[in-house]
């Protein structure tokens, strides 16, 4: 089996969810949705919709494949374009790297994609040294790393 470039499939399985609603478009620039000039304070919020299960298995398999940490880390930031995780699918990325510091670097980028917050315990069960996790617990409340 020819192996792929993993940014060439990741952005072939990437498909930038468009969360807003047709009816407050104003404009289309290329693919780029414009939102009307004024206050949109009084808009309804959108809700993020976690990664599916095919697209996650898929970038699972592929971060599987990777010998290095520092390749994977690579690909779950792209993978966090334009896409939000379940706290177990963060978790489960997590679980495929082999050292803290490569989690901690991957929750960068991850936490900030993370609908639903109120079940990290299972992200922060990843961690195997304690002061970890609480740098862990920092990036998920949206506070700096230590």
């Amino acid at each position: 089996m020819k192996r792929i470039s993993f940014s060439i499939v990741l952005f072939a399985m990437l498909q930038l969810p468009l969360y807003a609603a047709s009816s407050v478009l104003n404009a289309n620039v290329g693919n780029a949705a414009v939102l009307p000039v004024g206050d949109h304070s009084n808009m309804p919020r959108m809700r993020a919709a976690a990664m599916d299960r095919s697209d996650f298995k898929l970038l699972c398999s592929l971060l599987k494949e990777e010998s290095f940490d520092k390749n994977c880390v690579k690909m779950i930031r792209i993978a966090c374009i334009g896409n939000y995780f379940t706290s177990r699918q963060c978790a489960d990325m997590l679980s495929l790297l082999s050292f803290d510091s490569n989690r901690l670097e991957a929750l960068e980028y991850i936490a900030p994609r993370v609908i639903d917050k109120h079940a990290c315990d299972v992200i922060l069960k990843e961690f195997s040294f304690i002061s970890n996790r609480e740098k862990a617990e920092d990036l998920l409340r949206g506070r700096k790393r230590r």
